[in-house]
């Protein structure tokens, strides 16, 4: 005659096997139910605390992705479908696009930008992208006792080609307006997904992709911290000129993070911290 706590025996026999818990967790990422793969996760995570799969599979839908960032006076938000036409009046502007996304990028239709706004919760699971909008404080005359400060969307910001068994992705951060650049508007940016990347949500690198007759551009990218680590030649072709062109690859691992006195500086007095201090 079987033990009345022979079902709960097997049970937790099962339970206590790591196949038990990755065969859950990959059926759920099949169906694209991420979130019931993260409750899995997170129970497999008990028995088994330090596997690398699990470990990877938490990393692809870490809650973390889905916070806010805050800055003095910029933030960044994930986007919503209510962003829908910002993101329109972003892609229409060519002049804009062309330096924030390389050319050879298609153009995305309504319907993709929709798509995407739709699943941005799991952006990493099924993109392995990231989007922000970059959005400034502003203040406005309105009755006393009533809140004055609003936020207006002022560009884009995105971990791209994210790499989940390496931690490297590339980092891209715009703001079309001249205007809305002022007040180191996209410094700041930069400074919170750097913070965000090293400290928050385990990135070992970033890497940024700049075209070589964007002279101003590489510069920003180098004083801002990143090193200078090849030349591709020939690498992207302009769709207009048809022309080839050469692309530096620069790129910068958390140590160099860690160590870099400009980024030390920049983030305690633009964000009133020092961001390169490993946090525990």
């Amino acid at each position: 005659m079987p033990k009345l706590d022979e079902p709960n025996s097997v049970e937790a026999s099962a339970k206590s096997n790591l196949s038990y818990w990755l065969s859950l967790v990959d059926e759920q990422f099949r169906k694209r139910n991420y979130q019931l793969a993260r409750d899995f996760i997170l129970q497999g995570l008990v028995n088994f605390p330090n596997h690398p799969f699990l470990l990877d599979r938490l990393f692809i839908v870490d809650q973390r992705w889905n916070l806010p960032l805050a800055g003095s006076r910029v933030h960044l938000v994930s986007p919503k479908e209510s962003d829908l036409s910002f993101f329109q009046q972003c892609y229409a502007n060519a002049e804009f696009m062309d330096q924030f996304l390389p050319m050879g990028r298609k153009p995305q239709s309504t319907e993709s930008i929709l798509f995407a706004l739709k699943n941005s919760e799991f952006s990493v699971a099924q993109f392995k992208t990231k989007h922000w909008i970059i959005k400034k404080e502003e203040r406005k005359s309105l009755p006393q006792n009533a809140s004055n400060t609003s936020l207006k969307s002022i560009g884009l910001a995105s971990l791209v080609d994210i790499q989940i068994a390496h931690r490297r992705a590339e980092l891209l951060v715009g703001i079309p307006d001249k205007e809305d650049r002022k007040q180191a508007a996209a410094v700041i940016a930069t400074l919170l997904i750097f913070d965000f990347a090293f400290n928050q949500i385990g990135l070992h690198k970033l890497i940024s992709i700049v075209i070589a007759n964007n002279l101003h551009s590489q510069r920003s990218t180098e004083s801002i911290g990143f090193i200078r680590e090849g030349l591709r030649r020939q690498h992207l072709r302009d769709p207009k000129s048809r022309l080839w062109l050469d692309c530096y690859e620069n790129g910068m691992i958390e140590n160099n993070f860690r160590e870099n006195g400009m980024v030390a500086r920049l983030s305690q007095r633009l964000l009133g911290r020092n961001i390169t201090l490993k946090h525990f």
